[in-house]
């Protein structure tokens, strides 16, 4: 039988689990990497990167997380779905944590390429993605991606380089997402879109430019979803995908 996998942030707040469970997902949580920054470690779009149907990180995480991995593997068989574990050394400062940090509009793929993961820019030359080379190590977590044509984020640098690849973009003011111990967070890792939900943590209409967010997901066909009351948290991002049970 085929499910709806959630994978996320270990940090989920219990509400936000249960109404994504009550809608049908099967939720699976991120522990800890021990070699990233505590704020980002167990966020999703740091730890692991899905092109096409490849999910590829750090062989370091896969051994202190092998249960997720196991879970994984089990949830995902049948699928097409492959592991790539990659010996990249990983750190808690810039740029050595954003080797898995990349965002894939349709067939482009933008990363700082020099901060890149090895395994990463293969997979994405494997599926003849086209590399955006952008100055921005975490373009995951600086844009929510609406559609493949359709994104926001208040960066103004990831705005300029999305627009020349011809995505429409929706600007934002820098801010009003939490992201302890950092000033705030960023809209890529408050949110992700599955099927037509736009699911968010917390309320979007905390943020000052919530119309704009609105009229932007409404544009490409989108409801909007908050799994919890109060301010937007980056809890970077939600990786969903298909997955079997028998």
């Amino acid at each position: 039988m085929k499910i709806q996998v959630a994978i996320l942030d270990s940090r989920i707040a219990p509400e936000e689990e249960r109404h994504l469970t009550l809608r049908g997902f099967r939720v699976i949580t991120l522990p800890a990497f021990s070699r990233l920054s505590e704020a980002v470690a167990s966020h999703p779009d740091m730890l692991i990167a899905k092109v096409g149907n490849e999910y590829i990180s750090y062989a370091d995480y896969s051994e202190e997380a092998s249960y997720v991995f196991s879970d994984l593997s089990l949830l995902l068989r049948g699928t097409g779905a492959r592991f790539h574990l990659t010996s990249d050394e990983v750190g808690a400062e810039y740029p050595r944590d954003v080797g898995l940090n990349a965002l894939l509009m349709g067939n482009k793929l933008f990363c700082r390429v020099a901060s890149a993961s090895k395994a990463l820019i293969e997979q994405a030359k494997a599926h003849g993605l086209k590399i955006i080379d952008v100055k921005q190590g975490y373009p995951a977590c600086t844009v929510l991606k609406l559609s493949d044509k359709a994104a926001i984020t208040a960066d103004c640098g990831m705005a300029k380089a999305l627009a020349t690849e011809g995505v429409r973009v929706t600007l934002i003011s820098e801010g009003h997402i939490s992201l302890p111990p950092y000033e705030h967070g960023f809209i890529g890792g408050a949110g992700e879109v599955c099927k037509n939900q736009l699911y968010f943590f917390g309320d979007p209409s905390t943020h000052p430019d919530f119309k704009k967010i609105k009229a932007a997901a409404e544009s490409e066909g989108l409801t909007i979803v908050p799994l919890s009351n109060g301010t937007l948290r980056d809890l970077g991002g939600i990786i969903f995908t298909e997955g079997n049970i028998d």
